[in-house]
């Protein structure tokens, strides 16, 4: 099982490494948005709080039971 796992994350990190290859990224580049702030930008804060906070949901939602059906 753990080699199937790293195996498919392999193949996974390849193909996101390819296609940031592929639209011009580059670490250098993403050194210089750090810098700018571009991670300051309320978009990109608002889209982050919301995946936190749906993944937090998610991880700590209890199923929810009706007592009439037993």
């Amino acid at each position: 099982m753990f080699t199937a796992v790293a195996s498919l994350s392999f193949i996974a990190l390849t193909k996101i490494h390819n296609s940031y290859r592929g639209s011009g990224g580059s670490m250098s580049k993403a050194q210089e948005e750090w810098a700018t702030g571009a991670w300051k930008n309320p978009h990109v804060q608002q889209a982050a709080m919301g995946a936190a906070t749906g993944a937090m949901q998610a991880q700590y939602s209890s199923p929810q039971h009706n007592e009439n059906q037993m």
